[in-house]
């Protein structure tokens, strides 16, 4: 008869404890926590390389169509190589995820004016696009204080 109750006891001990932890399993479903923007978020050491300050314009050709993948800890993006008189540029437009999303088209032939940043990434000349302009259409990449249009969350 002991060996009866006590395990008449433990089994509701059992359910008892499942039916409390419920709560505190759907509270944890119900926080998520995202990974980020892979490595081309705002506080990213990718983006402490934008410049505001140093934005210029080039006009040029889009001689190649590649992906980047600018620091080991990042997904890959969009790169353009331009070809602007004598030079050649390296142009970031930002992650593939976002870039591909947009209703923008461009081929290796077109001709281009990119707004960005220019920076060095090993000794190449880059520039981190803020625009890439193709005839009638503009690809909107940053703000006017530079943020990418990828980073959902702002600083107030």
């Amino acid at each position: 008869m002991a060996k009866g109750f006590f395990m008449n006891m433990l089994c509701r001990f059992i359910v008892a404890g499942c039916v409390l932890s419920i709560p505190f399993s759907i509270s944890a479903q119900m926080s998520v926590k995202f990974r980020g923007s892979d490595g081309w978020g705002l506080s990213s050491r990718y983006e402490q390389n934008f410049n505001n300050y140093a934005l210029q314009t080039i006009y040029g050709k889009i001689i190649e169509i590649d992906t980047v993948t600018p620091y080991p800890d990042m997904s890959y993006g969009i790169q353009l190589k331009v070809k602007a008189g004598n030079e050649e540029f390296k142009v970031h437009l930002g992650p593939a995820w976002f870039v591909l999303h947009q209703d923008v088209g461009f081929a290796r032939g077109n001709d281009v004016e990119v707004k960005g940043s220019k920076v060095a990434f090993n000794g190449v000349p880059t520039i981190l696009a803020v625009e890439l302009k193709h005839k009638d259409k503009v690809l909107l990449l940053r703000d006017s204080d530079g943020v990418p249009y990828w980073c959902a969350w702002r600083k107030r």
